[in-house]
This record gives structure tokens, C-alpha cells and sequence, in this order.
């Protein structure tokens, strides 16, 4: 399916799902649109709080029961390098055009 990937945080495995109503859920909690989003993680400006409500709307767009709080547990276990790296894959998957129907490609022009 367009968008899916397998996210981890430490010890846990979801299948997620980029969708457009995630992404807006994204935008609306870090009031501002997923481009910039993607900018303030480069710069290390997200906070614990934007990376939580980032991860939860995609996980449970894979199909997954799971809370704010459940996001917040697994975040803090996992430690903040590895949410956001997660982060990084969700903005990516978020800005990728989908002709591989969600499968992350990467071409390499030289």
C-alpha cells in the first residue's frame, strides 16, 4: 500500500502508514506544513512533544490500537536519536511521490 512502511522504536515494530489525513494531523499539532517540519528536524527543532504527536497519527494509520501515551512510552525507551530518525523516515515517505507506491526508493544522479 502507498505509504506504508515498517517504523521502529527500540524493541517495538509497527507497520505505519503515511496517509494524506495523517500528514494534516501533523501540520495542524506542529502548526505549520510538513516542508517546514521537515527543515526544523534537520535544524534539531522539534520538540519531544511535536516528535510524539509526528509518530502517533502515522502508527495508528497502520492499523495499530495505540495511544498518545503508548507513543510517549515507546519514545522515551527508545531514546530521542532513534524517534527522530523515525521522524525522518515518516517526512520522507511524506514528501515521496508515490510511483512505487510507498516503497522508499533512492536514485542517485551523478
Amino acid at each position: 500500500k502507498r505509504g506504508e512502511m515498517q517504523l521502529s522504536l527500540g524493541d517495538q515494530t509497527w507497520t505505519a502508514r503515511v496517509t494524506m489525513d495523517g500528514i494534516a494531523r501533523i501540520e495542524t499539532a506542529c502548526n505549520t506544513g510538513i516542508v517546514k517540519i521537515l527543515g526544523r528536524l534537520t535544524d534539531g527543532d522539534l520538540t519531544t512533544t511535536e516528535i510524539v504527536n509526528i509518530l502517533h497519527p502515522i502508527i495508528k494509520g497502520g492499523g495499530n490500537d495505540v495511544t498518545v501515551k503508548d507513543i510517549s512510552n515507546a519514545v522515551w525507551d527508545a531514546g530521542l536519536a532513534e524517534a527522530m530518525r523515525a521522524v525522518g523516515e515518516i517526512l520522507g515517505a511524506a514528501l515521496s511521490n508515490g510511483d512505487d507506491e510507498g516503497n522508499a526508493k533512492k536514485v542517485v544522479k551523478g
